[in-house]
């Protein structure tokens, strides 16, 4: 008989462990510190770690699919993929971020200028 690709006793703390990280995932999406937008990809990318978990034949099968000998080697390639699309995603958020601070900054940089022209004028006509 083969030995199992997870001990039973692996696959509980595994799912365990993952099912407290989806918690706190949604716990701080609830409470307003990550967004839902930004908490998608942790979500279904756990979601498919815990189907993987709870049936490891799935991740032999891919392996086999993918002409990967050794179906720890594509866990870590899912892995580093997966690591890869975080960061990405994180990447893409952070450059949206900062081309939303920098129009802003330009606006409030106009907006002061239109400012500085009223109070000029104000002081003109009531000087004048």
């Amino acid at each position: 008989m083969t030995q199992p690709l997870l001990p039973f006793e692996l696959q509980i703390v595994a799912v365990a462990t993952l099912l407290a990280f989806l918690a706190w995932v949604l716990y701080l999406v609830r409470f307003k510190r990550l967004s839902l937008r930004d908490s998608l990809l942790w979500l279904m990318s756990t979601g498919v770690v815990v189907v993987f978990t709870v049936f490891p034949r799935l991740l032999r099968d891919l392996a086999g699919a993918l002409a990967v000998q050794v179906p720890s080697n594509a866990l870590f390639a899912l892995a580093i993929l997966y690591l890869a699309l975080n960061v990405l995603s994180l990447t893409i958020a952070l450059s949206n971020g900062a081309s939303r601070a920098r129009r802003i900054a330009q606006e409030c940089a106009l907006l002061r200028a239109e400012l500085e022209e009223v109070r000029q004028r104000v002081q003109r006509l009531s000087a004048g």
